[in-house]
């Protein structure tokens, strides 16, 4: 039914609720405190961070640390329950245009001063915020061979990526293999290193030629930008592809992708790893996506739309 199949990672082969979220919050909390001297117990939730994703703006939660940490040094906030509402209506008109929709929402709170400050996006060795979340989330030692610097401020934490958690099974892998006769790929916001850490044994399933890091490229080619669905599906010489997903980035970029390539390609929708579940599941609905609730449910739905 389809040449090839497609895989975002966070949200869908892995559950990242205890990583990714978890190093959002932590650069958050370290941010502000280095600012402010301020902490705010509990500011930053998963759903918060949902709320951004949701945009279709903020596949990069280094782009959603540096929007919340923006937001509350540029109109501080007098608790986190104020902050919560106030990060609440920054979401609230942001879009797919991420961080800059951002900064463009808070451009009466004389935002320039912290922009100055934040000096994001940069590279980790010019942006303190980018430099934080790397340590955070990789540790010491993936942080070296990541960027090729020692850590500065987080030596004796435990690395965030630790707390990935594998979803899809090795069965569930087995059967897709052989569905697609080996045309699997991932299209991802991570680094190669990040998925090759928590893909594990799972990893040599994807095609390494057809595969995307968007964390290794450009920054002008992250989601929803189709650079990664044109590569993965010229490099397998496909037409038309299944698409596995969790979030409004990938559906936007796979609708994209049908327009501007002429492709066909088929989003699911994966709802079980997120903040909110049943609100992602009727939002995906209402875009009349298929979904599922965990990517291991994949092969039997393919096999049922035949």
């Amino acid at each position: 039914m389809y040449d090839c199949a497609l895989f975002d990672i966070d949200g869908v082969l892995v559950d990242i609720r205890k990583s990714y979220n978890a190093a959002i919050k932590k650069t958050v909390a370290f941010m502000i405190r280095k600012f402010t001297e301020r902490t705010f117990r509990g500011l930053v939730t998963d759903q918060i961070v949902l709320k951004f994703r949701q945009t279709g703006g903020f596949n990069n939660d280094t782009d959603t640390s540096y929007a919340i940490t923006l937001a509350m040094l540029a109109n501080p906030q007098k608790n986190a329950v104020e902050g919560r509402r106030f990060l609440a209506k920054v979401a609230e008109n942001a879009d797919e245009s991420g961080i800059d929709s951002v900064e463009k929402y808070l451009g009466s709170f004389g935002v320039e001063k912290w922009k100055r400050k934040l000096a994001y996006p940069a590279p980790v060795s010019d942006s303190m915020l980018a430099r934080v979340f790397d340590e955070l989330f990789y540790g010491p030692e993936l942080f070296r061979r990541q960027n090729l610097l020692a850590p500065k401020y987080s030596r004796g934490a435990r690395p965030l990526i630790k707390n990935d958690r594998l979803v899809v099974s090795r069965q569930t892998m087995k059967q897709l293999d052989t569905m697609f006769s080996g045309k699997l790929a991932v299209v991802s916001g991570r680094s190669r290193l990040a998925a090759d850490y928590s893909l594990g044994p799972i990893m040599k399933y994807f095609d390494p030629v057809a595969s995307v890091f968007l964390e290794n490229e450009k920054r002008e080619h992250a989601k929803p930008n189709t650079f990664a669905i044109k590569h993965a599906m010229e490099a397998m010489n496909a037409r038309t592809a299944a698409y596995a997903g969790d979030s409004a980035e990938d559906l936007l970029m796979a609708r994209r992708a049908e327009k501007e390539l002429g492709v066909k390609i088929d989003f699911v929708g994966i709802y079980g790893y997120s903040a909110e579940p049943e609100k992602i599941a009727a939002g995906f609905r209402k875009q009349g996506v298929v979904t599922i609730a965990s990517i291991n449910q994949l092969p039997r739905t393919l096999r049922a739309r035949r």
